[in-house]
């Protein structure tokens, strides 16, 4: 070969040499260019560990304020809601107030009650001037207390369902009625309607139950106990109730 000829083959294969060399760097950075996104891009993502902990305790304490904004929540019961009934010391002394220590005190008062109902159904008995607050944990039994009378000192005491010595609360006298002979199936407001027309003002109606060892189950008697305010005249003991004959007994005023 000629050495120009040699001399030009040498330099294009330099050059075709260079040019791949070139060509393959190219493609090597193509290769790497994304590989390095990736990595940039998952550095920016990814939390460091301190901060993985940081949220971990940030969510756990979101967790446990939830929690216990749920538990103050389920801490509120039905009883909390359950206005008191009064026992005022006039109705166990008369109008002489007695000295200090015959004052009525209130485990006279929780045994009194625990007669009639079962004691751990009492919610709180506070002393106040010249009376006591009563609260029950349920309205059934409150009911039953405002409609019996308790045995205090020999005395047959009555209870109020308002403060008496607020006139603001003050209301008229309510009496018991107790309505008997109609079936367990029957519906209340039959009986609310046939009352009402003998001019009854039904403050609350209720459904009598047995008590059985001292405590009331849910197994109704039949009778409905329904407080009134007092009324002009008595009404008649037998009484049309829908298609039954009932028999009604007023707690006061009963012919």
């Amino acid at each position: 070969m000629e050495p120009e000829i040699e001399a030009l083959v040498k330099q294009m294969s330099k050059d075709r040499f260079k040019r791949l060399l070139e060509d393959m760097q190219g493609m090597q950075e193509e290769l790497l260019d994304p590989e390095v996104d990736i990595s940039n891009q998952n550095k920016t993502n990814m939390a460091s560990y301190s901060e993985v902990l940081s949220n971990t305790n940030t969510n756990t304490n979101q967790n446990k304020t939830v929690g216990a904004d749920n538990t103050t929540d389920e801490s509120y019961y039905p009883s909390d809601y359950i206005k008191p009934i009064f026992l005022t010391d006039t109705d166990v002394f008369g109008s002489v107030k007695p000295l200090r220590p015959l004052w009525l005190t209130n485990i006279e008062i929780y045994n009194a009650i625990d007669t009639k109902i079962p004691a751990e159904r009492i919610k709180g008995i506070q002393r106040i001037p010249d009376m006591w607050r009563i609260y029950m944990d349920n309205e059934e039994d409150k009911l039953s207390l405002l409609v019996t009378e308790m045995n205090l000192r020999g005395r047959q005491v009555p209870h109020h369902s308002q403060n008496p010595r607020n006139p603001g609360n003050l209301q008229p006298d309510t009496t018991r009625i107790i309505v008997k002979n109609v079936p367990i199936s029957a519906d209340d407001g039959q009986i609310h309607r046939a009352l009402t027309l003998q001019g009854c003002d039904i403050q609350s109606p209720n459904r009598k139950r047995l008590r059985v060892k001292g405590k009331i189950i849910n197994c109704q008697t039949g009778d409905r106990i329904i407080i009134s305010k007092l009324l002009d005249k008595p009404i008649a003991r037998s009484l049309q109730i829908g298609k039954y004959m009932a028999i009604v007994i007023m707690h006061s005023g009963q012919p």
